[in-house]
């Protein structure tokens, strides 16, 4: 009985030894400090996100309180007085009493481009340049895309 008991008091002193040692404690400190740091930087990351997301929520709905601001202001305006009378004026043609009609005819209109002495607005040119070029049919359209055949 005297060496099973020998036995056992020399296992716990090599268990004494081995958790008495500094290099073992290190890495059990270690592995204890992974084991409480690591959910606390997710929750961390998670909270940033969040920080985040509730900062670009509130810009959105500072922009869209901006645009209901907007909204509102237009509401008023189209049912005001000015706004129907504007709208009369430029659809049904109708003047109030004491006005006198001034129509413009916009072929020889002076401005937009068309200054004397200045060349023609981009809208003429682009109507010129239309009404010159060639007119192909689709068999010559198709060998000029594929072939980039220039017909004169």
């Amino acid at each position: 009985m005297r060496m099973f008991k020998r036995r056992r008091k020399k296992k716990f002193k090599n268990i004494n030894r081995v958790i008495a040692n500094p290099l073992f404690l290190t890495i059990l400190g270690l592995i204890i400090m992974a084991a409480i740091t690591y959910p606390l930087i997710i929750n961390i990351n998670k909270q940033s996100k969040i920080n985040s997301e509730i900062k670009e929520l509130e810009l959105e709905i500072s922009d869209l309180e901006n645009k209901n601001l907007d909204l509102k202001e237009l509401i008023s305006y189209l049912g005001s007085n000015q706004f129907t009378e504007e709208q009369a004026r430029l659809n049904f043609n109708l003047k109030k009493e004491g006005e006198e009609v001034v129509v413009i005819d916009n072929k020889d209109a002076v401005g937009a481009g068309n200054l004397p002495g200045q060349p023609k607005s981009v809208y003429n040119i682009n109507k010129e340049a239309n009404t010159k070029k060639k007119k192909f049919a689709n068999p010559q359209r198709w060998w000029k895309y594929f072939f980039k055949y220039e017909q004169q």
